[in-house]
């Protein structure tokens, strides 16, 4: 006969908040949709773009959606704040043989592209 363990419904409440706390708690958040990469494609590693994300003083989250990784602001930044963090993203991208970053309004979202033939 086994033993099986189990939790009170406070126990797992406690334990779902103080996760959520600590996914709050991330500067940069990363959500997976779609992370398939066709074959031969190079493409931007998630582990690069976050770790420059980190960096940034502004929290984030990414969604890997398919073909692009969609970067979306967690807070509201001035203008000048935001226009300065996609010109310090492009410049990452660029350094890396990427292209620029690109806000979509449509997306709610800058766009950059995961991979390229």
């Amino acid at each position: 006969m086994s033993n099986v363990n189990t939790l009170t419904i406070q126990e797992e409440e406690d334990i779902i908040a103080r996760a959520m706390a600590e996914w709050e708690a991330r500067k940069v958040q990363v959500l997976i949709d779609d992370d398939d990469i066709p074959e031969n494609a190079h493409y931007l590693p998630l582990e690069s773009l976050v770790e420059f994300l980190e960096q940034q003083e502004i929290p984030v989250k990414v969604y890997v959606d398919g073909e692009n990784y969609l970067i979306k602001l967690r807070k509201r930044v001035p203008y000048d704040e935001f226009k300065e963090f996609i010109y310090s993203l492009t410049d990452f991208l660029r350094r890396g043989h990427w292209v620029k970053a690109e806000w979509s309004r449509e997306k709610g979202a800058i766009v950059v592209k995961r991979w390229r033939r």
